[in-house]
């Protein structure tokens, strides 16, 4: 542990403070001491990435007349489907133009926005990172 030169209220203070969040089942995550993957999951949560592509990437949204099962696509399969450098293109230019099921009904309601100005180059190699980790293991979707 390094010294941060605390006087011993303050180590004590710290100390029950940290006890505390124990206690409460809170965990603390510091960036620089995780993996890319974990960062990554934080910048899915901070973005509100599950309101549209449901709790841990699973899908589930509904988007009517969207071709994709009149949902917004899961994540759990984007590793068989892009590589890194495309999905990270798509995430920075986002993709507005969803395929319709029906051309003559309304466009879908929801398409993937454009983060390139909102999140920070690191963050989405770092979510790009979480979105590979979503994809079963053992399983090869077949594309």
């Amino acid at each position: 542990m390094p010294r941060f030169g605390f006087t011993e209220a303050e180590a004590r203070a710290l100390t029950e403070f940290l006890v505390h969040l124990r206690d409460q089942n809170i965990s603390l995550s510091i960036p620089a001491l995780m993996e890319p993957a974990g960062r990554g999951r934080e910048v899915f949560r901070k973005c509100g990435c599950a309101g549209c592509h449901g709790p841990d990437g699973k899908g589930g949204v509904p988007n009517p007349n969207a071709k994709t099962a009149q949902q917004v696509p899961a994540l759990t399969y984007v590793a068989d489907g892009y590589t890194k450098p495309e999905l990270k293109k798509l995430i920075v230019n986002g993709q507005r133009e969803i395929v319709a099921l029906d051309p003559r009904r309304p466009a879908p309601p929801l398409y993937m926005p454009a983060w390139g100005n909102t999140i920070k180059d690191a963050e989405v190699d770092d979510l790009v990172a979480y979105l590979f980790t979503l994809k079963p293991k053992g399983e090869d979707a077949g594309f």
